[in-house]
């Protein structure tokens, strides 16, 4: 991500804890450390911004974060790849990675291998999905990274893969060690500091609260390290809510209702996030089916 990319993120996320907040500034300042100074009400506050990272290793000790940007990278080559190959722009393909995805330097020689592949089983594929396996495969990198491959033809076809699914974390000392880092740092002076963490659709940023707020509160050395620290507030923009945190009364939830991913998706990452995991599980691919028609219906104006 680019600092002008990052600043623009930074941005959509202040704007959506301001609009939870029902609150407009009198003026707003981009800087560093903090990210913006807020002008309320005759008061500075000043407001820092962090993406929540997990931190979790899958695979020979390479972070899950790491891996998700590996494959984010391979699937736009994809894109490029089935664009120039009119034969094969119909197959749906989804590849079961060993944890980790094909190395930059492989990344041509691999989707020509699963274009060959396409290729020799177009026979074989229709509308369902038809599931290979490891023994199934003849060629080098095939063999090397996958273990299973998903085949069938589609309208609206897309390579993905079972990187952008796995378990999402729950509020665990991840969360403290964050507010610990950000605590660390020098910030200018300001009448308030908060400090914002912001999760999104990937699994490595994201962290889901089963019990709401209580999640929070049982959080290992999370109270300890707020406390302690000079965030007077400190919110998580996560699923089903904006978790706010105030050294007076404690935790509220200020947006149950919203969607809060407000870091905002690229064209590409939206494709991605309407792969939902379940449908890794579901070998006719039916609730992808439902996705498409809506989509067609969308194209051709029945739906707003």
């Amino acid at each position: 991500m680019t600092r002008q990319a990052q600043k623009e993120a930074e941005r959509r996320t202040l704007n959506a804890l301001l609009s939870a907040l029902d609150t407009a500034p009198d003026r707003i300042d981009v800087g560093e450390q903090p990210d913006f100074v807020l002008a309320i009400s005759n008061r500075v506050i000043g407001v820092e911004v962090t993406m929540y990272q997990s931190g979790t290793a899958i695979s020979a000790g390479l972070g899950r974060r790491q891996v998700e940007s590996e494959w984010e990278i391979l699937q736009r080559a994809s894109r490029e790849f089935r664009s120039e190959r009119a034969d094969i722009k119909d197959a749906n393909v989804g590849l079961m990675f060993n944890g980790v995805v094909p190395a930059r330097r492989d990344h041509q020689g691999f989707m020509a291998e699963i274009a060959a592949f396409i290729r020799s089983h177009a026979g074989e594929t229709g509308a369902q999905n038809k599931e290979y396996w490891s023994n199934q495969f003849t060629t080098p990198l095939m063999r090397r990274y996958l273990r299973t491959l998903y085949l069938r033809q589609c309208e609206f076809a897309e390579w993905y893969s079972n990187i952008t699914a796995g378990w999402v974390a729950l509020p665990d000392s991840t969360l403290a060690t964050i507010v610990a880092g950000k605590a660390g740092k020098t910030y200018k002076p300001t009448d308030e500091l908060w400090l914002v963490i912001q999760c999104s659709h990937r699994i490595s940023e994201t962290v889901l609260q089963l019990n709401g707020i209580a999640d929070y509160e049982a959080a290992p050395g999370l109270t300890a390290a707020m406390q302690s620290s000079p965030f007077s507030k400190v919110c998580v923009i996560a699923i089903g809510g904006i978790f706010q945190w105030d050294r007076a009364s404690g935790w509220i939830n200020v947006a149950p209702d919203e969607a809060t991913f407000h870091q905002g998706p690229t064209l590409d990452e939206l494709k991605d996030h309407l792969i939902d995991p379940e449908w890794l599980a579901d070998p006719q691919g039916r609730a992808e089916l439902e996705a498409q028609k809506v989509l067609q219906e969308i194209r051709e104006g029945k739906l707003p």
